[in-house]
């Protein structure tokens, strides 16, 4: 098991003896944690970016993401596991994850992970799949690209991993960029069936609300958002930024819908890279949406 690290939240205070901003609620998660609550997991990870040949950054995501929600105003129960401290070893990294990811899961809890780089990704999916084993699962990724490579294990390899291994997922992409896939991987996705949209797909027609509908279907569905699928101007610090990306309000609109979706299990919202952002406007988007997740989530109120 890799070395587990745990957050120390503070922030602002506008009276002692009022307990209305996250920092002040939230606990350290255990075996006594209530059924039903929202417990944050962080992967401090940059390894599958750097062996994807992106811009490291991303290994202090979840740091600053918890200091930027921390102040937020937030009362219900809310946990946090630690974050599991990733390092060249990607695979056991990724298994590491997997298994806390499985021990929130089995204690019938929602797991809200904080990346760290997209591969991130491959190790919610393998917590998942332990805790539903036999189940019927769709992924669900808000990103520019489709991380379909099919090469050694990195940020940009995690659903061609999946899908090759598991015939049991279907993964559905919003936002997809020309501009950030190859003709390979448009053949990839179409090979494995992986229903896409593009950006103006997204924006044009109402493809996410019709694949929401279709998502109810599936035994457990888990979902991941790529903050490089928001625009550069909103989202700098990733480390491949879109120039064509959602805005700020479209991805917390698209988040809020999600939040509703009730056989959603768990969310993961990765590529922060503080080391490259500017005005800590990335985290600053990260903490809102998962701010916006957890307040539009009717089981965690």
């Amino acid at each position: 098991m890799k070395k587990i690290e745990h957050h120390d939240y503070s922030g602002r205070v506008d009276d002692p003896a009022v307990k209305e901003r996250l920092h002040q609620v939230i606990e350290k998660w255990d075996a006594s944690t209530p059924a039903g609550a929202p417990v944050f997991i962080g992967f401090r990870s940059e390894e599958g970016v750097k062996r994807n040949k992106g811009r490291p950054g991303a290994y202090d995501g979840p740091v600053a993401v918890r200091q930027k929600i921390a102040s937020m105003p937030y009362e219900k129960p809310v946990f946090d596991y630690g974050s599991i401290i990733g390092d060249e070893e990607l695979e056991a990294s990724q298994a590491a994850l997997g298994q806390s990811v499985a021990e929130v899961l089995s204690n019938d809890q929602f797991p809200l992970i904080i990346g760290g780089g997209h591969e991130t990704l491959y190790g919610h999916y393998l917590g998942v799949r332990q805790a539903f084993p036999d189940s019927r699962l769709a992924v669900v990724n808000f990103d520019a690209h489709f991380d379909l490579r099919d090469e050694r294990p990195s940020s940009g390899t995690m659903f061609h991993q999946i899908l090759s291994g598991d015939p049991n997922v279907d993964y559905y992409v919003f936002g997809i960029q020309a501009s950030g896939n190859t003709r390979t991987l448009f053949e990839t996705a179409d090979r494995f069936g992986v229903k896409y949209a593009s950006m103006n797909e997204v924006r044009q027609t109402d493809v996410y609300t019709r694949a929401l509908r279709s998502l109810r279907e599936y035994d457990a569905v888990f979902a991941t958002l790529c903050m490089d699928s928001v625009q550069q101007s909103v989202a700098p610090g990733t480390s491949a930024p879109a120039q064509n990306g959602y805005t700020s309000q479209e991805i917390h609109d698209m988040v809020a819908q999600l939040a509703k979706l009730r056989n959603l299990t768990s969310f993961d919202i990765s590529e922060v890279a503080p080391a490259l952002d500017i005005d800590d406007r990335t985290s600053s988007l990260a903490a809102s949406l998962f701010h916006s997740f957890m307040t539009e989530r009717e089981t965690f109120q």
